[in-house]
């Protein structure tokens, strides 16, 4: 079996792609063989049945999702012994070219603008929308280019690379306070490249790697063993420079106004004498039309439901009978737990306020403080909610960029407080404490300690930065006017990164 190696040794992998030259030659007699041919035959089917089952997982999940909604007269299940396979894709597909096509349209754009309205009403919903809405407007048009190039990045100290994917040329108020031209990188983990860390980095600093993203992602979720092999031909000058793709990113445009430009290209296409392939384009992009429509109010609809359901399940059994609707009515009544919780919490926060509820709260914590375990967690939950809904809390309220995890190297993090005690003793500098989250879930990620002086408050808010983060530098907020950079360079406007962080005493003035 003949293998490459690098300069240092390193096996390079097979150099050809003959199952059987994979495994060891046989040194002994039939019993080798034998283990010879399970391990090709492994080799063989194990990828062939995985591929098939995920596909198989996939499409009887569409299937058991969407063949339900159709009317039993049309399932072929109703006239053939066996089902169809498939059934659920085919509606789905249908179902969102003809969205696709209502919602380029004059109606469908109405109905879209006053669907979004009622949206807007909702506090949190409106937020998840959002994001959700901008995401998928930003990945799913074809001007944007995240995700295309593969770079290499030193991670996490000098002289150590990781590979990372590029997002988008950093734009807005993250730019304008970095010294020098920083592009959005995603650094993923392994082997699950869905969560990671955005960073921002310069361009010098940043080196362009000759293979695709699948290549770079087969050789993350492998751990280093499949190595993509070397091409035969360069990238071409335009696409050299790493944030070349991505400087063609657009911004959030809705997702009508997205496709009804794309369509105007196609049919002026079609014009020119290709009306084949117009059709073709034409339906496509009447099916990213409806992607764009349904993903993100289906998305948010399916949360908004199970955090309902969740605390519906959870409150409703505590019911009396005879307060619960479902009892007169045939049918369940959504939203009845969530309603309770918020009279209940209500009712509670009046009576806690009083005298007798301050002296029943004194008893029942000297009773919980009697008990070893129970005393510590009561006592960190409660420091953490009194922190954090306290009017004078300040924290999560503010959006900083912080050098990580080596100098020249930016993430975004959400300040939480000054740091306090034997930690702030210990510390060199004046520090505060930072939240630096994963991407792109944000409810994981570091607690840092950073020096008050290289902690640089943005002027984004929370929700902006956590978009920014959940989309992996996709979506990026845009630069207030009064921090546009002056022509010729960097110049100290504000907030361009002398903002200082606000101290306690200003935390509890606010």
């Amino acid at each position: 079996m003949t293998r490459k190696s690098d300069k240092h040794g390193f096996d390079q992998g097979p150099s050809r792609r003959d199952p059987y030259a994979l495994v060891a030659k046989p040194v002994g007699g039939l019993g080798s063989k034998l283990r010879n041919y399970f391990l090709a035959g492994l080799l063989i089917a194990a990828p062939v049945s995985i591929t098939l089952w995920l596909t198989w997982e996939f499409v009887s999940f569409v299937d058991a999702t969407l063949t339900p909604l159709i009317p039993p007269p049309w399932r072929p299940r109703t006239y053939l012994p066996f089902d169809v396979p498939g059934v659920g894709l085919i509606i789905a597909a249908v179902g969102l070219v003809t969205i696709g096509v209502l919602a380029t349209g004059l109606l469908g754009r109405w109905a879209m603008r006053e669907a979004e309205k009622l949206v807007d009403r909702v506090p949190i919903v409106r937020s998840v929308y959002s994001a959700i809405k901008q995401i998928f407007e930003t990945v799913l048009a074809q001007r944007s280019n995240a995700f295309r190039q593969v770079v290499l990045v030193e991670y996490p100290c000098r002289g150590t690379w990781a590979i990372g994917f590029i997002t988008g040329t950093t734009k807005g108020e993250v730019q304008t306070i970095t010294d020098e031209e920083v592009v959005n990188v995603f650094v993923p983990a392994t082997p699950n490249p869905s969560t990671g860390f955005l960073l921002f980095i310069p361009k010098s600093d940043v080196r362009l790697l000759d293979m695709s993203t699948e290549e770079a992602a087969k050789l993350i979720i492998s751990g280093g063993i499949i190595s993509p092999p070397e091409r035969a031909e360069p990238f071409p000058a335009a696409q050299a420079e790493p944030g070349a793709f991505a400087e063609s990113d657009i911004s959030t445009a809705t997702a009508s106004n997205v496709l009804e430009q794309e369509l105007a290209r196609q049919e002026q296409a079609g014009d020119d004498g290709h009306r084949g392939f117009g059709l073709l384009a034409r339906l496509r992009n009447y099916f990213l039309a409806g992607v764009l429509v349904t993903a993100p109010i289906s998305i948010t609809v399916w949360i908004t439901w199970n955090v309902v359901a969740f605390v519906d399940s959870r409150v409703t059994p505590l019911m009396p009978p005879g307060w619960n609707p479902e009892s007169y009515l045939p049918f369940s009544v959504p939203g009845i737990g969530v309603l309770v919780v918020f009279v209940a919490l209500t009712l509670v926060g009046m009576f806690a306020t009083g005298l007798i509820g301050r002296l029943l709260m004194t008893v029942y914590e000297r009773l919980l403080n009697g008990l070893p375990v129970i005393r510590s967690v009561y006592s960190a939950i409660k420091q953490i909610f009194e922190t954090v809904l306290a009017q004078r809390s300040n924290a999560f309220r503010q959006v900083v960029l912080v050098q990580y995890p080596r100098p020249d190297s930016w993430a975004l993090a959400f300040l939480t407080a000054e740091t306090q005690g034997d930690v702030a003793r210990k510390a060199p500098e004046e520090s505060i404490n930072v939240f630096l989250p994963t991407t792109p879930n944000p409810t994981s990620g570091f607690l840092l300690f950073v020096p008050k002086a290289e902690a640089k408050v943005l002027t984004m808010t929370v929700e902006e930065g956590a978009k920014m983060i959940i989309s992996g530098g996709i979506i990026t907020p845009p630069e207030p006017p009064e921090l546009q950079k002056p022509e010729g360079g960097h110049g100290d406007a504000p907030g361009s990164g002398n903002q200082s962080v606000p101290t306690a005493a200003q935390q509890g003035g606010r």
